[in-house]
């Protein structure tokens, strides 16, 4: 048993983490923003929501001050892949500027354990790989991917100049339950929103673009593995190992619901990487993690879910 701190614990991938840390009775102190706390953890003892925000240093230095922590997962991010330069600004001074803060509150506090999420999809970039191995060459084409790789370095300068220890992880694109259906990203969840809502599944490009995808539960499971080993100063890829192209996508979604499905085509964009594959050899022999779920059952597994909630 541990006790965690999870910063930005309240979204998608937080959620369910922090959901199957609790049922390993794990200790989660979940500090994000004020009336974001997911209700359905209410109902446990060893989950605490701690309101406020990174931005303002002298409260992240009163969460550390509080309670000592065994671990910190940092989870924030304000960006979207598809993020431009006035946003990328504000995430400096906002989402940069806290990590350095958690870092050093860290230290000065005896926590010298942090897990990060990069980004597996964003941080490759255009490097001439169609599948990535943790140790080939970052040109991220995005300012989302530049910040997550920039976070990455300086958590590994941190390492060398100070007593915290870091495990990265670079998942790929993850989705299943408790996703945003309407928001701007997440292809699959959102692919299945327009179905249910009956609108046409916007897409850039022609389809062909090619992502690694990986259902949230197997996501979790890796971590929790992760975590059950002591920080390490490595880096690992979080993905199913397999590519799959959007319209190969949009071919599943349509088997899956059933329904019919409206396709709207849009001009490229210049920041979507043609093939993005992640290599996942290294955590398969570190602490023998393998995806579970495949796309076609995790797809119909969202599926059904969304029907059982809206009595379709």
């Amino acid at each position: 048993m541990a006790r965690i701190l999870v910063l930005g614990g309240s979204g998608f991938i937080g959620s369910n983490l922090i959901a199957a840390l609790l049922d390993r009775s794990h200790v989660i102190f979940n500090f994000d923003r004020p009336g974001t706390s997911p209700k359905q953890f209410e109902k446990y003892s060893n989950y605490k929501f701690i309101p406020g925000s990174l931005s303002d240093s002298s409260h992240v230095r009163m969460v550390f001050d509080q309670q000592p922590y065994d671990k910190v997962i940092y989870l924030v991010s304000t960006l979207l892949p598809s993020s431009g330069y006035l946003e990328f600004i504000q995430e400096r001074d906002i989402n940069l500027v806290a990590l350095f803060e958690v870092l050093r509150n860290m230290e000065s506090n005896g926590c010298s354990d942090i897990l990060f999420f990069s980004s597996g999809g964003t941080v490759y970039g255009l490097n001439g790989k169609s599948e990535n191995k943790e140790e080939d060459p970052c040109l991220p084409f995005t300012y989302y991917g530049y910040t997550k790789w920039a976070l990455e370095e300086y958590i590994r300068f941190l390492s060398r100049t100070t007593s915290v220890k870091y495990t990265i992880v670079r998942p790929s694109n993850p989705y299943g339950s408790g996703q945003n259906l309407f928001g701007k990203q997440g292809l699959i969840a959102v692919a299945l929103g327009r179905v249910m809502a009956n609108k046409p599944i916007e897409i850039w490009g022609d389809g062909q673009v090619i992502r690694d995808y990986l259902y949230i539960d197997d996501l979790v499971n890796a971590i929790c593995l992760l975590l059950d080993i002591p920080a390490c100063n490595q880096t690992f890829n979080v993905g199913s190992g397999l590519g799959a192209s959007v319209n190969q996508i949009i071919e599943v979604v349509k088997e899956a619901t059933g329904f019919p499905v409206q396709v709207q085509y849009s001009p490229a964009r210049k920041i979507d990487v043609p093939v993005n594959i992640l290599n996942i050899d290294k955590i398969k022999s570190t602490v023998s993690w393998e995806p579970k779920i495949n796309l076609d059952e995790g797809i119909v597994k969202l599926w059904r879910e969304m029907q059982s909630k809206s009595n379709l």
